[in-house]
């Protein structure tokens, strides 16, 4: 007789925490659906510049139905003037071309060729990423990440020649 008390305890014991585990289970499946576990989430909009380069502001907004139109403040405090600038964008997975510029880069629209960043100067510079590139498309909280490529020259006659990764952007779309 006490033989069918103690697999009658066992049974009490295994079903009452058999729901446990189950309840605890589903709240961890509801949670990772709400997004709570995307440590993406909580990446919050920057632009780190390297050491000599300013960069601030960042900001990005819908811009047709393929495009997001992103802004930041850029500049340069090393002492001297770089010359012919061109500054791009590219998604983290874009690779490098032989000549360090990014494959796929969006160039700049603000700053008229050739441009020039005085030290201490900065400029405001709008770039059209397309939709694609962001996790959501352009929809509201989607997100970037990327990299700021600077192509200059040391000289005002000179071409650009001089290829840097400068920044890197984390923005999404407001």
């Amino acid at each position: 007789m006490s033989k069918n008390f103690k697999l009658q305890s066992a049974m009490e014991y295994l079903m009452t925490y058999g729901w446990a585990i189950l309840v605890i289970a589903i709240v961890l499946v509801a949670l990772y659906a709400l997004g709570v576990f995307n440590g993406s989430a909580f990446l919050h909009p920057s632009c780190i510049a390297s050491s000599g380069y300013i960069c601030t502001n960042q900001t990005a907004l819908p811009n047709g139905a393929s495009n997001v139109l992103v802004g930041f403040s850029f500049g340069q405090n090393g002492g001297s003037s770089v010359y012919n600038a061109i500054i791009g964008v590219a998604p983290q997975a874009s690779g490098s071309s032989p000549a360090g510029f990014p494959t796929q880069i969006t160039e700049n629209a603000i700053c008229t060729k050739p441009c020039t960043l005085n030290a201490g100067n900065i400029q405001q510079v709008y770039v059209l990423i397309p939709a694609s590139e962001f996790n959501s498309g352009n929809a509201i909280g989607s997100q970037f990440s990327g990299y700021v490529w600077l192509n200059y020259s040391t000289t005002p006659t000179g071409p650009s020649t001089s290829a840097a990764k400068v920044a890197t952007l984390i923005v999404k779309v407001t």
